[in-house]
């Protein structure tokens, strides 16, 4: 895995960070472009969609 890759573990606790910066409520990826290039780039990566993406960033697998 290189430095700049992205797996699910790393997604999960980019989607931590921003759950904390929105108040511990509803995080809208757009508002957090670390947290929306992450999303995209997983899911280019393991050719899945971006909502499936977003599921496995706020749920798991």
């Amino acid at each position: 895995m290189g430095l700049f890759d992205v797996d699910a573990e790393k997604l999960q606790a980019l989607y931590h960070r921003a759950w904390h910066e929105a108040g511990m409520g509803f995080v809208d990826p757009r508002k957090y472009p670390y947290l929306h290039k992450a999303l995209m780039q997983y899911a280019r990566e393991n050719n899945c969609s971006f909502d499936e993406a977003w599921r496995i960033a706020k749920v798991g697998k």
